[in-house]
């Protein structure tokens, strides 16, 4: 099983890991979209270690879970300048 990248307490709780089990993995388009933020944000090696993106490779696949791209997004001051109006 592929563990995140990026870790913080959440991703190291073990109930939590098991609760989000169930939670499928989406890609790089389904995450652009659902956040509305620019696609190569998501499908770009360098801008996701730039914005911290949290991420799964899964062999030669990056995926995502939304509950983790929710929050990120949540705490990201990057995406609160973009949806404010403002240019990265």
């Amino acid at each position: 099983m592929a563990g995140p990248l990026l870790e913080n307490e959440y991703m190291n709780n073990p109930i939590a890991q098991i609760a989000d089990a169930a939670e499928s993995m989406i890609d790089a388009k389904q995450a652009a979209s659902s956040l509305r933020l620019p696609y190569y944000w998501f499908a770009d090696q360098k801008m996701r270690a730039k914005f911290r993106i949290p991420h799964y490779l899964l062999g030669g696949l990056v995926r995502f879970r939304m509950s983790e791209l929710a929050a990120w997004a949540a705490e990201s001051s990057a995406v609160q300048s973009k949806t404010a109006g403002g240019t990265e």
